[in-house]
């Protein structure tokens, strides 16, 4: 039997790390060297303020009225322009903040940023009323320095996982429409540089996702020379490189609750996606190039989510676009299979056409009782023939491997002709007149899925130094994986020598990591995932410290995609594979995000206004 693996809680609970969060003091306030204090929009912070984290030669821009050009902004709410509002927060910090409406096209606008050296750089956003609400974590607007390759998608932080103690403001929480949210984005050299920013593109402005886009302010906090030196020992090594993000393509093939297909037309927006990833921890980006018979390719054998499956001209090839990038950032990249079969009927978008399952329903899998699954079953040779084709289309673009992911769609064989009559023969039982848990079942159907990845394996060493990773589940909806829901013998995959990774997720009980590293070696690698995805920066850098102390060598990130756009947690995650500064992260991750009560907005008292609902 299989053992327990835990939550997040009960695995810092149960590990040596976990007593650092049973003994780590609640956090009251986010107080640091950046709180805003001037009421001087482009001055340098008061020497003379009452704050202690005071810090000279911090610079606070709030007047978003000095963006170019001008004939983007307004004063007036002019349809296709940014609105310009006036605002002071309770700290003194006055101004002008510019929000954009997702359904206008108001264009991009640029802040002169006027400073000279390295420093620290801090985003002020405000969510206002509206219904704008996409329940998205994509994010909110997207920015970039002059010099960076591509622009940063970043939203409000809501609904944080938060047993640090730091405060942060969910969407039930009508405080989030009264505060201006301030999170550190990064640390570089401005010198010379401006920050330009602008709506989210499509397919991150369609109504399922779309919010206002806002920027109240910006605060650079210059570096001491400590800090400097900090910042270069934090930069990625090869020996850091320890990450692995999984990118979830629904945005592509639509998501399976049922929303449209995106193909791509310019090749600056892959760049754009793939701007947080470089200059990190990042090792792998495990890209999800199949979902079920959806291909984010350019397929001979797949579909692409059009009627006539044809592939047009004016389209960019987005495996192509992220080997390339990838590996000019020095990243390994697999293409991840998902064994994604149609959805709800009345679901009728692209994800949900599975033509593949429906030209071959002979090969679903079964219930006891003899009803359909929505998927098809790994026992027949041809299925397995037909998801190894599609695999080796996604090798033939250079890419260094495979990720299966193993943790949805299960089970992937039951109770099919085929696997009744050998379990019979073997047996001399009928298995559905057997408990689902019975060890003679579980392991008979966990053959066919470990013969399966047998094959990927001899797919994959037809070109030695391929690499194939595996993602397990962890728990699903509060308690652990049932066995009809999973057959991933994991311990034959790591005695035959079958798989480089395994990643769980959502976690993994610290005893059975170490079990598996005494049965893999150090030949193996055991990447746990990082959930929740949202969390505190000082939150992630426990967790991971905790994960590390168990054993494992590396860290995974599902739905990595969507995490990005939290950029206090961003900036904590994309360094945890730095070991030795994990302490320092768990210190400083505090100061990386805070809520700032707003005082006036727009002429009005906040505190006694907006209260109608």
């Amino acid at each position: 039997m299989k053992q327990p693996l835990l939550n997040r809680r009960e695995f810092l609970k149960t590990s040596v790390a976990g007593a650092i969060l049973a003994t780590s003091p609640a956090v009251d306030s986010l107080a640091r060297d950046t709180t805003p204090t001037s009421s001087k929009a482009e001055n340098k912070r008061s020497e003379n303020s009452s704050s202690d984290a005071t810090r000279q030669g911090t610079l606070i821009k709030s007047d978003m009225s000095r963006c170019l050009p001008e004939k983007n902004l307004s004063r007036t709410f002019e349809k296709n322009r940014w609105h310009l509002v006036d605002f002071e927060t309770v700290e003194g910090v006055k101004g002008f903040m510019a929000s954009a409406r997702p359904d206008q096209t108001c264009g991009e606008l640029t802040l002169p940023l006027d400073a000279q050296g390295i420093y620290k750089i801090f985003l002020g956003i405000h969510e206002t009323k509206s219904h704008f609400r996409g329940r998205s974590s994509y994010g909110q607007l997207e920015v970039k320095l002059t010099d960076d390759a591509g622009f940063r998608r970043v939203g409000p932080e809501s609904e944080t996982v938060d047993e640090d103690g730091t405060t942060k403001f969910g969407d039930e929480d009508p405080s989030i429409d009264k505060v201006i949210t301030e999170a550190y984005w990064k640390t570089a050299d401005i010198t010379g540089q401006s920050l330009t920013f602008r709506q989210m593109p499509y397919p991150y402005n369609r109504p399922e996702h779309a919010r206002i886009a806002n920027l109240s302010y910006v605060i650079l906090v210059p570096l001491t020379e400590q800090e400097k030196r900090q910042w270069q020992e934090i930069q990625p090594r090869e020996e850091t490189r320890k990450l692995a993000l999984i990118f979830c393509t629904g945005q592509y093939t639509g998501h399976t609750r049922g929303t449209y297909n995106f193909h791509p037309t310019s090749r600056q927006w892959f760049k754009d996606e793939f701007e947080p990833y470089a200059n990190t921890d990042i090792k792998i980006l495990i890209f999800e190039a199949l979902r079920g018979s959806s291909c984010v390719y350019k397929t001979k054998i797949g579909s692409l989510g059009t009627e006539d499956n044809i592939w047009q001209d004016n389209w960019v090839d987005p495996l192509a676009e992220f080997t390339k990038l990838a590996h000019d950032n020095d990243m390994k990249i697999f293409a991840n299979m998902r064994f994604i079969g149609p959805q709800f009927p009345m679901n009728r978008s692209p994800i949900a056409w599975a033509p593949n399952y429906w030209k071959h329903p002979e090969w679903t899998m079964l219930t006891k009782e003899g009803v359909p699954i929505t998927n098809l079953s790994l026992a027949y040779p041809q299925v397995r023939k037909y998801w190894l084709s599609l695999l080796r289309e996604t090798l033939a673009y250079g890419t260094d491997g495979v990720q299966l992911n193993l943790n949805r769609s299960e089970p992937y064989v039951f109770y099919e002709e085929p696997v009744v009559r050998s379990f019979q023969e073997k047996h001399g039982e009928d298995p559905r007149k057997l408990s689902v848990e019975d060890p003679r079942w579980i392991a008979h159907c966990a053959g066919y899925l470990t013969q399966f990845i047998r094959e990927v394996r001899a797919l994959l060493d037809e070109k030695p130094g391929r690499e194939l990773g595996i993602t397990v589940s962890g728990r699903k909806n509060g308690r652990p994986v049932h066995y009809e829901e999973n057959h991933c013998d994991v311990e034959t995959w790591l005695r035959e020598r079958l798989v480089n990774y395994i990643m769980t997720t959502p976690h993994l009980h610290p005893s059975l990591l170490k079990k598996w590293r005494k049965i893999g070696g150090e030949s193996v690698h055991l990447w746990p995932d990082l959930m929740p995805r949202a969390q505190s920066a000082a939150s992630y850098a426990r967790l991971a410290k905790a994960y590390y102390e168990a054993g494992a060598d590396g860290l995974c990130l599902w739905d990595g995609e969507r995490r990005t756009a939290r950029i206090s947690e961003w900036a904590a995650v994309q360094r945890l594979g730095h070991i030795q500064h994990l302490d320092r992260l768990i210190e400083d991750g505090p100061s990386y995000y805070k809520g700032v009560d707003l005082k006036y907005l727009g002429g009005f008292d906040v505190k006694w206004s907006f209260k109608d609902g």
